[in-house]
C-alpha cells in the first residue's frame, strides 16, 4: 500500500503516487491527522519550533496515523503490512540517507515492511503569525520525562524528584479522564516537592481514515498500536528541542516489558510496544545523531523489574497517596460499558497482561482497585467461553515454559527479541527470571493454580490444566 502525507494542502500527489491513500496534516483546514501539541509549542512562546524537530514530529505522527488506520487484515497474512510512504520534510538534506535506517527501525517497532521516502516541503506545521497571550512557563525544568499515568512513569517521576531534579512531564491524552489523573498526580508532586519545579504537558493526537485521489475512504481500521509510543517519544523530543539540544528525555519503563518476549509461540506477532527495547532505542538514536539531534534519551529502568521499581519509591508520601490511581491496563475504559455495575473509569481490569505484571509488583502493598476482583481460578471459570481470560492463560503457559527451560534457553529467547550484546543479555536474564518468580508468587496465592505453576509444573501435562488448554 502506498501512503502520501500531505502537509501543504496539495491533495494531488505526483503521478508516481496517484494510487496512494492520502493523509492530510494541517491546522487551518480539514485534516485527517490532528494534534493539540501545536498549542503547547505556541504557549512556550515559539512562533515556530526548530525545523529538524518539526520534521521528527511529522514523521512520528505520520507513523502513528498509518499504524492506527491501515488494517493488517488488508494484507495476505493479516499481519505484515507492506507500506510505501512519502513524508514531507523541511530539512531534506539532513533526512536524505536515513531512509533505510527508518525502514529497519520501524520494521522492528511495528512488525511491518516499510519503504520510507522523504520529499522537500516548504510549509511549516508549527508556524504562527501572532504572539500568544497565554504563556506556559517551564523554564527551570532540567529534564523531560514521559508520563503516561501508568505505574512505571509515576514511579519514574518520583525517582527524578527524589534525586532533586525538576522534570517537565509529557503525557499523551488518550481520553479526558486520564488527563485529569495525570494532573492530580502533578499537583501532589508540586505540594510534596515545593522546592523543585514540576510541570505537566498533555497533548492529544488522532487520525481519521485516509482518502484516495478518487475520494474513496479506507474503511477498515487497526486495533494494534505499536506506533503510538514513537509519537509519544517524538512529541517529548519536540519540547526538549525548544529548551535546548542537551535537554535529556527519560522513558521510565521496566525492563521486562521493554524486552517484550512473546508469552507463547502463538503470540510472536505481539501487539505490545517495543519502543524501550535497547535495539530500537539504539537505532533511533543513530538516526537522531545523523540529522543533528543530540538530546540524550535514557530508560533508567531498563534493567529493573516492575517490583524493583515500586520498591525504590514505595516509602515516599507521593507514592502512598496515588499509586492505586495509576493506570497500567490494556483496556482501562472497560467499566464504562458495564451498565450493571456503576464504577468510575478508567480503572485497571486486573487480568490483562499489564495488570498481572502490575499485581505482581505490588504484592507487598495493599492494592485492591481493580474492575475484576475474583481470584485467578474464578476468573478463568467465569470467562471460559470468551476471550477475557486469554492473557491470564498465556501468562500461566509462560510460567509452565519457564519451569521447563534452562538459562541458555532463556538467553536464546532474549536474543530473539532483538539484537543485543552479551552483557545486556545477561542483565535481561536476571530481569526476566525475577519477573517470572514474581508472577509465580502472585498466582500461587490461588490454591487451584498453585500446583500447576509450582513444583508439579514440570511434571504436569499441559493439556490437563483444569481451566482449559494453555
Amino acid at each position: 500500500m502506498r501512503v502520501w502525507i500531505d502537509k501543504e494542502n496539495e491533495m494531488h500527489p505526483n503521478a508516481e503516487w496517484n494510487d496512494s491513500y492520502v493523509f492530510t496534516l494541517t491546522r487551518k483546514k480539514y485534516s485527517t491527522i490532528f494534534s493539540g501539541i501545536t498549542d503547547t509549542w505556541y504557549r512556550m512562546d515559539c512562533m515556530a519550533i526548530p525545523e529538524i524537530y518539526e520534521d521528527l514530529f511529522i514523521i512520528g505522527i505520520s507513523v502513528f496515523a498509518i499504524d492506527k488506520r491501515v488494517s493488517r487484515r488488508l494484507f495476505p497474512d493479516c499481519w505484515t503490512r507492506e507500506l510505501s510512504v512519502s513524508i514531507p520534510v523541511l530539512q531534506m538534506s539532513k533526512w536524505h540517507g536515513t531512509e533505510e535506517y527508518w525502514n529497519q527501525t520501524l520494521g522492528f517497532l511495528t512488525g511491518d515492511k516499510w519503504d520510507i521516502h522523504f520529499r522537500q516541503c516548504e510549509k511549516m506545521y508549527s508556524k504562527r503569525e501572532y504572539p500568544n497571550r497565554i504563556h506556559l512557563d517551564i523554564k527551570g525544568c532540567d529534564c523531560i520525562c514521559l508520563f503516561s499515568g501508568g505505574l512505571d512513569s509515576f514511579c519514574g517521576a518520583i525517582k527524578l524528584l527524589e534525586e532533586g531534579k525538576s522534570p517537565c512531564l509529557v503525557g499523551h491524552n488518550e481520553y479526558p479522564k486520564l488527563k485529569k489523573k495525570q494532573e492530580n498526580f502533578v499537583l501532589t508532586f508540586q505540594e510534596r516537592y515545593s522546592n523543585q519545579k514540576v510541570r505537566f504537558i498533555g497533548f492529544s493526537a488522532n487520525s481519521r481514515a485516509p482518502i484516495t485521489m478518487d475520494g474513496e475512504r479506507l474503511k477498515k481500521h487497526e486495533d494494534t498500536s505499536r506506533g503510538r509510543s514513537l509519537l509519544f517519544l517524538c512529541a517529548a523530543l519536540s519540547i526538549a528541542g525548544i529548551l535546548g539540544n542537551d535537554m535529556p528525555v527519560y522513558i521510565p519503563e521496566n525492563g521486562f516489558i521493554g524486552l517484550n518476549i512473546p508469552l507463547t509461540n502463538s503470540r510472536k506477532g505481539t501487539c505490545s510496544t517495543r519502543t524501550t527495547h535497547p535495539y530500537f532505542l539504539g537505532r533511533f538514536l543513530d538516526i537522531l545523531h545523523m540529522v543533528g539531534i543530540k538530546n540524550p534519551i535514557q530508560n533508567f529502568y531498563a534493567y529493573s523489574t516492575k517490583r524493583e521499581i515500586v520498591n525504590g519509591v514505595k516509602n515516599t508520601e507521593a507514592f502512598k497517596k496515588h499509586y492505586m490511581d495509576t493506570i497500567s491496563c490494556s483496556h482501562p475504559c472497560l467499566a464504562r460499558y458495564d451498565k450493571e455495575r456503576n464504577s468510575d473509569y478508567p480503572i485497571n481490569c486486573g487480568y490483562c497482561y499489564p495488570c498481572l505484571i502490575r499485581k505482581s509488583s505490588l504484592l507487598d502493598i495493599k492494592d485492591f482497585r481493580y474492575w475484576y476482583t475474583e481470584s485467578a481460578s474464578e476468573f478463568l471459570k467465569n470467562n471460559s467461553n470468551n476471550q477475557k481470560a486469554n492473557d491470564l492463560r498465556a501468562v500461566i503457559s509462560t510460567l509452565y515454559r519457564y519451569k521447563k527451560i534452562d538459562d541458555e534457553g532463556l538467553k536464546d529467547m532474549i536474543r530473539c527479541s532483538g539484537k543485543l550484546d552479551e552483557e545486556s543479555v545477561q542483565k535481561f536474564l536476571r530481569v526476566y527470571k525475577s519477573t517470572m518468580e514474581d508472577l509465580i508468587e502472585l498466582l500461587s496465592e490461588d490454591d487451584e493454580i498453585k500446583g500447576f505453576i509450582g513444583e508439579k509444573c514440570a511434571r504436569t501435562d499441559r493439556y490437563s490444566f483444569p481451566f482449559g488448554y494453555v
